[in-house]
């Protein structure tokens, strides 16, 4: 039992990592361009990106299985039923909203200082340096926010990661599966661990502000 525990965190913390890495990777560029440059359809894109934060998990998954079932794009790489199938279902539900959270905190502070350092010559690449040194514990609070989003998903993952036992199956595929069974003590052990995981994040995110 203790196994199965350990197993199920595992492979929940390794999975929503490394959807939080790339959806930084991918998001915080884009949301520097959307926030300090101008063209054309530039609020619809955001419009876009923000309703698509709202998006049901189960749906980013159904989006997911047709990217990487057989018939799919990325078919022949036989990703389905994989950690690497969940990663992305996880990417496309937390990149909307890490790139909106950015966009819009980019967009209140860019103004304040960009006009004064472009006048002494500062390039766009300086100004986002500065973003990143002065504002890392608002980054940080995002990227936890999008973690806790990423690691407490249920839809998705059971979609493209199939809850395929010592491979895909993490702590919220586990829960599910352990009460259907008529398991209440291990589902509830692993709510706990959960509920406490999901605390620690929010803790985190609310300390790194006042610090």
């Amino acid at each position: 039992m203790e196994e199965k525990i350990l197993e199920a965190i595992f492979i929940s913390i390794y999975v929503s990592c490394f959807a939080t890495i790339a959806a930084a990777l991918i998001g915080f560029p884009i949301a520097v361009i959307l926030a300090t440059k101008t063209f054309r359809l530039k609020n619809f894109l955001l419009a876009f990106i923000n309703a698509l934060t709202a998006i049901p998990p189960v749906c980013a998954g159904l989006f997911c299985y047709l990217i990487v079932s057989r018939t799919g794009p990325l078919g022949w790489m036989e990703l389905l039923y994989t950690p690497i199938a969940m990663m992305i279902a996880q990417f496309i539900i937390i990149t909307p909203i890490f790139i909106s959270l950015i966009t819009r905190h980019i967009q209140e502070e860019y103004p304040l200082f960009a006009e004064e350092l472009q006048s002494y010559g500062a390039k766009l690449i300086d100004i986002v340096r500065l973003l990143l040194m002065n504002k890392y514990k608002i980054y940080f609070t995002i990227s936890i926010i999008a973690f806790g989003r990423a690691i407490s998903e249920f839809g998705a993952s059971v979609m493209v990661g199939g809850s395929i036992d010592h491979l895909t199956r993490n702590i919220t595929t586990t829960i599910a599966q352990e009460a259907s069974k008529g398991n209440i003590y291990l589902a509830l052990k692993l709510g706990i661990i959960l509920i406490i995981i999901s605390f620690i994040i929010s803790f985190l995110s609310q300390i790194r502000n006042k610090i």
